[in-house]
């Protein structure tokens, strides 16, 4: 609603940086409040703090932030018009209050759908699980219990710069595929050698080397994230993919647990094991979604020659600065056509 396609992804990453923000502070604070006595156990009192925290902050949230240009209290009547136009090349649509059902069934019909589900099921599965047993996976490598909190800083801030270098890439290069495929490959790489290393005092900073280079798997979700929304257009079409792609994540955040137990520590192999075939399958997907998604940028070349269109255009949504030479002409771009309706949609890979 508010960015052009070239400025979604690091938009979206940077929001989703946050999170290893808040891992380096609330690991601080987490070790901070643990200290504390009193008649409440050290994870009531951060249980409290943290959502009192977010009681206060939401409606400050909910009354300032608009929801669109459209409803932009800071924005003019011809600002509003200006901040609408600029997202003509993104062939999207716009804001819409009409529910359209032909496009919840272009949804259910749109192989796209089904890869979106599965990349970012795959994406939250692994990180359901590290999220919730990471702790507890450093502290098998021979660490107490605060020095575990305190040794998620440096997993919090390889999350930030890692995910903010994979939205500059990925800006830079206009693909999103090679960005994904080469961020599974550390985790990779990183699970495989915590599976086969013992647990020895000796082995502790090695161990805790190889859980720093499973942080790499944080910036999957953000690319993954703006990769579908990038690629989705119609209002009522994108409203039902974002609750689908927001459903595979719960999904695989709940499953992921599930799949370490304390009776399995420090090894945690099933745990392991599971994230580490995750990731070969995101690596798969994401080659076979990029290669979809070239088919269908052929298959609406070849509409828009037979339409008498150009037959090569560029994608003006993903430029720095707009080529009239050969830029789509984007007349349908507010008729909130899906993007399997309007030849004039190109696809991100």
């Amino acid at each position: 609603m508010w960015w052009r396609r070239r400025e979604q992804t690091m938009r979206l990453s940077m929001w989703m940086a946050m999170n290893g923000v808040t891992g380096m502070i609330g690991s601080l604070l987490t070790f901070g409040l643990g200290h504390i006595k009193g008649a409440l156990k050290p994870y009531q009192v951060i249980f409290l703090f943290i959502g009192l925290f977010t009681a206060v902050i939401s409606p400050i949230v909910f009354f300032v932030l608009p929801d669109s240009p459209t409803t932009a209290k800071f924005l003019d009547r011809e600002e509003k018009i200006i901040a609408l136009e600029r997202l003509r090349a993104n062939n999207q649509g716009t804001e819409s209050k009409v529910w359209k059902w032909e496009q919840v069934w272009d949804v259910l019909l749109d192989p796209k759908t089904y890869l979106w589900f599965a990349l970012l099921f795959v994406c939250a599965l692994p990180s359901g699980g590290i999220g919730a047993f990471g702790p507890l996976i450093i502290q098998g490598f021979g660490f107490d219990q605060f020095h575990t909190i305190l040794f998620n800083i440096p997993f919090g801030a390889l999350q930030v710069i890692v995910t903010l270098i994979a939205a500059f890439v990925s800006t830079k290069i206009k693909l999103k595929w090679p960005v994904i495929f080469v961020l599974t490959l550390p985790p990779i790489a990183g699970a495989s050698a915590l599976l086969v290393l013992g647990r020895t005092p000796d082995l502790r900073n090695t161990l805790l080397g190889c859980y720093y280079v499973l942080s790499f798997f944080t910036g999957l979700q953000p690319m993954l994230y703006a990769w579908s929304a990038q690629n989705t257009a119609g209002n009522t079409k994108r409203t039902c993919t974002t609750g689908i792609v927001f459903v595979a994540q719960c999904a695989g955040n709940i499953v992921g647990p599930l799949l370490y137990t304390t009776e399995e520590k420090p090894y945690y192999h099933r745990g392991l094991i599971a994230n580490l075939i995750c990731w070969i399958i995101l690596a798969v997907l994401a080659l076979v979604t990029a290669a979809y998604l070239a088919f269908k940028n052929r298959q609406h070349a070849n509409i828009r020659n037979k339409l008498g269109k150009a037959f090569v255009v560029i994608d003006a949504s993903l430029e720095k600065h707009k080529d009239n030479r050969n830029a789509v002409a984007n007349n349908k771009a507010f008729l909130d056509l899906t993007d399997t309706q309007n030849e004039d949609f190109i696809f991100v890979l």
